[in-house]
């Protein structure tokens, strides 16, 4: 992001993610990184406006622009050394759609704009800067990015990490067989750190000294329930029932990891005593999706039209969440895979995101003319923008069996995919006639 922003002429960057996932402290680190290389701090203007001060002025943004550039500066903003704007919770800002596309109109500066969630500041991208935005999102941290973080010693035995898309080219096999040459000690450690990351999840408080051991779970309560679903995702969008859309959230929480249609949430909530129609839910459900609350996954090959009786499959983004609302959640290493199943899906999907990439998942009839044939399925299907297509399923046990494989083996000779990734619990083995990767759920969540 650095190397982008340091070009003369780019995008605006748009950093999009929950809230205390770290993006203001990621700004302090870009800020530091650009100080390093040599660029003045005077030409860089950081504004938080979380504080309510700054909101009271509904000019603000120009006035410290002005200010910033005669005081700071002591020139022109497109005169001399190039002006770095960073823009904090920018959603709070009056009006800030039409601000910062004046800004981006009339000054010549690189821009870069958070906020508390994906819907924050994608609905103004969208709207006052189409096709000139490129957005990261930030969900929680994942396990490896928990390591590198608070755990060093046991990350520094680990091999670079992966991006998604070099599983196509098959770099996860090579990581899978790195982490399976560790030191029994090292992998015991690892397990009991992942232990730990499946239990509270990756939200960065959690793992310093800011949240005392036993108030976890009311600290991410708090920041869901009370901030999210009671602040932020409200003050955007029109929602006419806050009760229905903590019932959705706590629903998808509940049925993590399995298929869900909107018409049979609708039913549910109606039967809890919560008035909801069908749209209504869908629209909730999309803000809780892209406030990266929830994920949802659509079945491939999509179909040409979108079915509110169709199921999508859901997951929370973070699997802490789910454990703080229920009070804990079964053993990773000891509980059965009846019971863990979707939970360790909903790890799983945390690591199958990149620039460009979609994520599905894969139910079919052998012959679809027979709804009475033999049903495959395919936890995730992650699908490029070229079209190519690759299989992750998840098989969480100590013995994965042939029949096991069975959808995965169908969907990629169906559709020609270059690889298949099966997560097991302990299992590592490469079928290279199939081009098939068995990787213990350990070694895949470190690789990403």
């Amino acid at each position: 992001m650095v190397d982008r922003l340091e070009r003369p002429k780019g995008l605006i960057e748009v950093v999009r993610g929950p809230r205390q996932v770290g993006k203001t402290t990621g700004i302090h680190q870009i800020i530091q990184d650009l100080v390093q290389r040599g660029r003045s701090p005077r030409d860089v203007l950081f504004i938080r406006f979380d504080l309510e001060v700054l909101r009271e002025d509904p000019s603000i943004l120009r006035s410290a622009v002005h200010w910033f550039a005669t005081e700071i500066r002591r020139r022109a903003l497109d005169e001399g050394p190039q002006a770095y704007l960073f823009l904090d919770e920018t959603h709070k800002l009056r009006r800030w759609q039409d601000e910062i596309k004046h800004l981006g109109d009339t000054f010549p500066v690189r821009l870069l704009l958070t906020g508390s969630s994906s819907v924050l500041v994608a609905r103004g991208g969208r709207e006052s800067s189409a096709g000139r935005v490129f957005t990261t999102e930030l969900p929680a941290f994942s396990f490896r990015e928990v390591l590198e973080c608070w755990y060093p010693d046991r990350a520094a035995v680990l091999p670079p990490p992966l991006r998604f898309s070099d599983v196509y080219d098959g770099a996860l096999r090579e990581c899978a067989d790195h982490v399976d040459g560790l030191k029994p000690k090292q992998k015991l450690s690892l397990r009991r750190a992942l232990e730990r990351y499946y239990s509270r999840g990756g939200y960065p408080r959690l793992y310093t000294q800011e949240v005392e051991d036993d108030r976890w779970a009311d600290y991410l309560l708090q920041t869901v329930f009370e901030s999210v679903l009671g602040a932020d995702i409200p003050d955007l969008f029109p929602v006419d029932s806050p009760a229905l859309l903590r019932f959705l959230y706590l629903q998808v929480a509940r049925m993590s990891g399995t298929e869900i249609a909107q018409n049979k949430l609708a039913a549910l909530a109606t039967a809890a005593g919560i008035e909801a129609k069908q749209p209504t839910v869908g629209k909730y459900l999309h803000y809780l999706a892209d406030a990266l609350l929830i994920r949802e996954f659509r079945r491939y090959p999509l179909a040409k039209k979108a079915s509110a009786r169709v199921p999508t499959k859901m997951t929370v983004s973070d699997l802490g969440v789910r454990n703080a609302i229920f009070r804990g959640a079964p053993s990773l290493w000891e509980s059965g895979p009846a019971h863990l199943g979707a939970l360790v899906e909903t790890l799983v999907q945390g690591c199958i995101r990149d620039h460009g990439l979609h994520v599905h998942f894969f139910r079919q009839h052998e012959d679809p003319s027979n709804r009475r044939s033999r049903v495959f399925e395919v936890d995730f299907v992650a699908e490029r923008a070229d079209g190519a297509v690759l299989p992750v399923e998840v098989k969480f046990r100590k013995r994965v069996d042939e029949v096991d494989l069975a959808g995965v083996r169908y969907f990629a000779e169906r559709y020609d995919s270059p690889h298949s990734v099966v997560v097991t619990r302990e299992t590592c083995r490469w079928d290279g006639r199939r081009s098939e990767l068995l990787v213990p759920l350990l070694s895949s969540l470190v690789s990403f």
